[in-house]
């Protein structure tokens, strides 16, 4: 009986396992930059299932068109048979099997990561270069419509002696050619990045919880201590500001590669849930220890990204969501998610220059800017965050002003006694009680509540164009 009892566990183990959606990621000629895609759902799917590519990544507020860069995108029935699929007539990120007679076992596609590269800004590319890949798994990954939920275990494949490093499960022992993970469900993979090759560094420290420090540099080798000294005071800086953590490791991943072409746009960096990426050429290199200024001026960015992993994904309000998305929302409250974490590096390094940055995107900035209400703004920012960094400096330091100007009256009319710290800590945990997003309508009676004060005044006047 025992032992039927066993067997029948076993099976039923293998099962679940089995049952699982699997995603396949293929490197390995080199001569090429293209990787191959392959997404096997738990059981086969009825051919008029979709195949859809993100266009929108949290934090991102831009109209992403990783589907422009898929080739050979095509569906295998169970027999093996090789089915097409065609985009969808209007352009959506969509794609649909020709024959719909049939049930499909998995679908596959590639994408040219020099394409890619060559056509968006570099912040939001995948690369590939000798001995290396850094790859965005949301630009890679598409999903099946209706399997987003479903628990995923992920296939890297590339060269025997390449080592592996991804953010959702992070290790400094990392497995060489091939490696399995997996996530809860798509969402979880799309968040998540993959270092692959020779040449790249993972260096591990012991902060409050363990930090990965993992650098890719096209020119040299980089000095990673003080990256880590920066990413473990923000840490600490957090869990006072918060009063924990909210992750149980954290990531930090450098990008620094020659351009193939040449760009202007500003290298913006890009928040996830345990980790954030940091992009740029190799002019800027740190080659050598730091000062301890040169630490705390280079400092705000880093504490920056790291504080999204409270604001806005884990506590956030309005159409955006931490997750990636098919159409990309217009989003009234950008100033919250960005502005309000641009405040807190303001607050805990006291750079003055900081302000003084607010006060001159706010009032020195474009006329056209200042006509614009912050909803208007906000939403204008939806789309053109980083595309026009006038419009994201415009709508983040006007959230940083109102969030000074609170937390100047809080601490003004309790003595000293309540700061935005306590409006952040109560949001965070309204968000992690509640377990949904805040509507515009909420917020304003949410941060009144933070600490019993009347903060109204001080929100509608900076819901108003700038005078």
């Amino acid at each position: 009986m025992r032992h039927f009892v066993f067997l029948f566990i076993s099976s039923l183990i293998g099962k679940m396992v089995s049952a699982q959606l699997g995603y396949t990621l293929t490197y390995k000629d080199s001569s090429s930059s293209t990787v191959k895609i392959s997404i096997q759902p738990a059981t086969p799917v009825a051919s008029a299932a979709s195949f859809v590519m993100p266009r929108s990544v949290p934090g991102g507020y831009s109209i992403y068109i990783y589907d422009k860069f898929l080739e050979d995108v095509h569906a295998v029935s169970t027999s093996g048979e090789k089915l097409a699929m065609i985009k969808d007539l209007n352009d959506a990120p969509r794609w649909n099997c020709t024959d719909t007679s049939k049930k499909i076992s998995r679908i596959e596609y590639k994408i040219d990561l020099h394409k890619m590269e060559r056509q968006i800004l570099p912040g939001d590319a995948s690369i590939i270069r000798s001995g290396f890949a850094g790859i965005l798994n949301y630009s890679i990954f598409g999903w099946i419509d209706g399997t987003e939920k479903q628990n995923v275990q992920c296939t890297i494949e590339t060269f025997d002696q390449w080592p592996i490093f991804i953010t959702n499960n992070p290790s400094s022992s990392m497995a060489k050619g091939s490696l399995k993970f997996t996530t809860d469900n798509y969402y979880q993979l799309a968040d998540g990045q993959i270092f692959m090759g020779p040449r790249f560094h993972v260096k591990e420290f012991n902060g409050i919880v363990p930090l990965f420090v993992v650098s890719y540099c096209q020119t040299g080798d980089e000095y990673l201590d003080d990256y880590a000294e920066q990413e473990m005071t923000s840490m600490r800086i957090l869990k006072d500001y918060f009063g924990e953590l909210a992750f149980q490791h954290y990531s930090v991943l450098l990008r620094k590669a020659i351009p193939l072409e040449p760009v202007s746009a500003p290298a913006l960096a890009m928040e996830h849930l345990k980790s954030s990426t940091f992009f740029g050429d190799t002019s800027g290199i740190r080659a050598a220890p730091m000062s301890k200024e040169q630490l705390i001026r280079t400092m705000p960015t880093f504490l920056h990204h790291m504080s999204h992993a409270f604001i806005p994904l884990r506590c956030y309000g309005d159409a955006y969501r931490p997750y990636v998305m098919e159409i990309p929302p217009i989003i009234n409250n950008i100033w919250f998610n960005e502005g309000f974490m641009w405040f807190l590096p303001y607050d805990t390094l006291k750079l003055e220059r900081m302000k003084t940055g607010f006060y001159n995107n706010v009032y020195n900035g474009s006329p056209e800017l200042k006509k614009l209400s912050l909803t208007q703004l906000s939403q204008a920012a939806s789309t053109m965050y980083g595309t026009d960094f006038r419009i994201g400096r415009a709508v983040f330091s006007r959230g940083a002003l109102m969030a000074l100007e609170i937390n100047n009256y809080l601490k003004d009319k309790t003595r000293g006694k309540k700061s935005m710290k306590d409006v952040y800590r109560y949001l965070y945990q309204w968000a992690k009680q509640n377990q949904r997003p805040f509507t515009m309508e909420e917020f304003p009676l949410l941060i009144n509540k933070a600490c019993r004060v009347n903060l109204s005044s001080i929100y509608k006047k900076w819901l108003l164009p700038i005078q």
